[in-house]
């Protein structure tokens, strides 16, 4: 992990997917528990990576396959880019539920031309922006004239958490990730 780190405009982010490739003979040794190692050194080095204050996107995925040469044991590491996707469930400020998917970015605002649109004047034309990084989901406030608040506190950049409220104008929005 700490090879492939690299230098990102304020934190490293380092590889978060991992190919352990052994010999034939001894992935077959590792039996019904192959998959069971594979998530225990993907959940350690997502600790490890925490601990070092690293990025690495959503998770650490690691995979055993064979092919290895005996007695070795070869990695292979890459960055998983794709944003995982998540939505934005509205709470209140606006009629009847709705949802909107967000992939790698989106813009909420009430121009027409923002992936989230919101018909509600005291939103900005572009209010915030919801986009994808290795950290994770970050919310950044557009310089919207009313605030853009994170579970009632102002922000103008803050990294998402699953079922965070975001508010912008008088509209609240529950912010939630895929799978969740």
């Amino acid at each position: 992990m700490a090879e492939g780190k690299l230098l990102g405009m304020d934190v490293p982010y380092v590889p978060n997917r991992f190919t352990v490739r052994l010999a034939d003979e001894d992935l077959a040794n590792l039996g019904e528990v192959r998959d069971e190692v594979a998530e225990q050194i993907g959940r350690h080095l997502a600790e490890y990576a925490r601990e070092q204050g690293w990025a690495y996107g959503d998770a650490v995925l690691v995979t055993l396959e064979g092919g290895g040469r005996v007695g070795r044991m070869a990695v292979e590491r890459g960055l998983d880019e794709d944003a995982p996707g998540a939505r934005l469930l509205l709470v209140a400020g606006q009629a009847g539920p709705q949802s909107f998917e967000i992939g790698e970015r989106a813009v909420i605002g009430r121009d027409a031309g923002c992936e989230i649109v919101l018909a509600e004047p005291a939103v900005s034309r572009r209010h915030a922006e919801i986009e994808w990084t290795y950290r994770g989901y970050v919310l950044r406030d557009l310089g919207s004239r009313n605030g853009t608040f994170l579970n009632s506190d102002e922000v103008s950049e803050a990294l998402l958490a699953d079922g965070d409220l975001i508010e912008v104008g008088l509209v609240q929005l529950r912010f939630r990730r895929h799978g969740s």
